[in-house]
């Protein structure tokens, strides 16, 4: 098993690897790093259920899967984004953000924002 540090460092570099093959629209590249990239997130997932609250728990999905990831490089935060389940009936998009840290605290943002 590695480490989340080994993890994070692994995503991030296959994210960026990514992003240069979209730049050069090679998809088949970009489809075999996101399969990868997928792997890891499933792995950085299982340490998250293991170390969430039981109030976080509640709220997660089985699989990450249907979630927005990303990773805050100065932190070393990796981020599970989501529709607020409070909120999936409105009209309103309110997000929720799940994230771990290198130490394995899990943490809740409710209202969380997409920034550029």
């Amino acid at each position: 098993m590695s480490s989340l540090s080994e993890l994070f460092k692994e995503w991030n570099e296959l994210n960026n690897k990514a992003g240069a093959s979209m730049g050069q629209f090679d998809f088949s590249t970009i489809k075999e790093i996101r399969k990868e990239q997928s792997e890891l997130e499933n792995s950085i997932y299982e340490v998250l259920k293991k170390s969430a609250s039981d109030e976080i728990l509640k709220i997660l999905p089985e699989e990450c899967g249907e979630m927005e990831m990303g990773y805050e490089t100065n932190g070393n935060i990796f981020y599970f984004v989501m529709l607020d389940p409070k909120f999936i009936e409105s009209e309103e998009t309110i997000l929720l953000a799940i994230t771990i840290n290198l130490t394995n605290k899990v943490s809740l943002i409710k209202n969380f924002e997409i920034k550029d």
